[in-house]
């Protein structure tokens, strides 16, 4: 079993801790492959025994009650806090300290009801918006996609414009010919909410002038897009890609300048197993994700990515814009800038890195000593450093572990540091 395959499983077995208990824990469990090595994922894995006694015994040493698969799990498990010293995490059960039992049930009953009372107040305060509004939701078959079940049915009828009560409004011109109908693509912004079918395992996200965050919620069940400041009317689902494919492939642009703001909720208990993002401006900010793949194309946006553990991730700027990763720890990595910015601050790769700029900057931290890669590599007229040194023309090198480097800088710089 692959360090992949192993930490997904983890992950799933682990669905209904807290987000960042889970986080925590699976970080251990990463750091414990990442010490062994990609040559040695096999025996890890077999050394600490199968996720689900691995799972079992975070959970027990938690004092939660249920099984692995989290059926009637409640509470926060931490993973060991001991260092990484070389043992094996699964030779003993986790354990926590802090609130237990009774104590912990009471604080978490309390939690539910503050937090219950919040979204009341909030509802009273919007005057209930979205409550008992009519289900029916009238599109073009090209247009926006409802599913049929009740789960995902739309809410995109939007709210009526406030009525300026201090202006009288000008009377009308008797010779004007009397507007009888409005298009649907001049709806004004509003809020509104679209969840999706749960069996979705893709999402491809193609945004224009839109600020996007992708947010990872234990609460939902499906995938759900929420908009605000643009007109739902305006967002475009591929309907045969989400009945052949289970792909919720849509597309969204806003007016240049504008505030329009779109969020993205993942349920944190049935993840889809890859995201892509197209972006022309505006921004986005995604937060640590355990995937199989990830891919962000940036065409002059600001993008700030958390903790990636994945099997291949692809960052690429096209513009003139940043795209910012804090660690990726993945298989296969693609760090490419056409122009603009691509940064990441950690990166663990287990098999090959690809870094390219055409007439951008790269910059990235690699995990482990320069001379365990294999680097090729290609300046033709640009900037490339590697681990401190200026390399000119062709370049090749062997080295001592498994992953490779290829890196090809045209017109832009390449800057490669290692942290061992």
């Amino acid at each position: 079993m692959t360090k992949y395959e192993y930490i997904a499983k983890l992950e799933k077995l682990l669905a209904h801790m807290p987000p960042q208990e889970r986080r925590d824990a699976l970080e251990y469990y990463v750091e414990y492959f990442d010490a062994a090595g990609p040559d040695h994922e096999a025996e890890t894995a077999e050394k600490l025994g199968d996720p689900e006694t691995v799972a079992a015994k975070i959970l027990e040493g938690a004092g939660l009650s249920g099984n692995a698969d989290g059926d009637s799990a409640s509470g926060a498990a931490q993973p060991p806090s001991d260092a990484m010293d070389g043992g094996n995490p699964a030779d003993g059960p986790v354990t926590r300290t802090g609130l237990q039992g009774p104590g912990l049930l009471v604080l978490f009953v309390v939690i539910l009801l503050l937090v219950a009372l919040a979204l009341a107040l909030s509802a009273a305060a919007t005057g209930f918006r979205g409550f008992g509004r009519d289900k029916e939701i009238a599109v073009t078959a090209s247009e926006q996609v409802v599913s049929d079940t009740p789960a995902a049915l739309a809410d995109s009828t939007p709210a009526p414009a406030a009525q300026d009560t201090a202006t009288p409004a000008p009377a009308a011109d008797a010779s004007a010919p009397a507007s009888t109908n409005v298009s649907a693509d001049t709806q004004a912004p509003s809020d509104w909410e679209t969840t999706y079918p749960a069996a979705i395992t893709e999402v491809d996200l193609e945004l224009s002038q839109m600020n996007l965050v992708v947010t990872v919620d234990d609460t939902v069940s499906a995938v759900t897009l929420r908009g605000t400041g643009v007109a739902d009317s305006a967002l475009r689902v591929d309907q045969q890609e989400m009945d052949r494919e289970n792909k919720l492939d849509a597309r969204l642009s806003a007016d240049q300048g504008s505030t329009a703001s779109l969020t993205l909720v993942l349920p944190a208990n049935n993840m889809p197993r890859r995201l892509e993002f197209k972006l022309t401006g505006g921004s986005a900010t995604l937060p640590d994700l355990t995937l199989d793949e990830l891919e962000v194309d940036s065409v002059g946006a600001a993008v700030t990515v958390g903790r990636i553990t994945a099997r291949k991730v692809d960052l690429q700027e096209e513009g003139n814009g940043t795209v910012s990763a804090d660690a990726i720890a993945a298989d296969e990595v693609s760090l490419d800038a056409k122009r603009g910015t691509v940064e990441a601050a950690q990166v663990s790769v287990n098999r090959q890195l690809d870094v390219e700029a055409e007439g951008g900057n790269v910059t990235a931290t690699l995990q482990g000593r320069a001379d365990a890669f294999r680097l090729e590599a290609e300046n033709k007229g640009g900037t490339l450093n590697v681990n401190g040194e200026s390399l000119t023309g062709e370049v090749r090198r062997q080295g001592s572990g498994s992953a490779s480097i290829e890196a090809e800088c045209q017109s832009g710089t390449i800057t490669l540091g290692f942290s061992g």
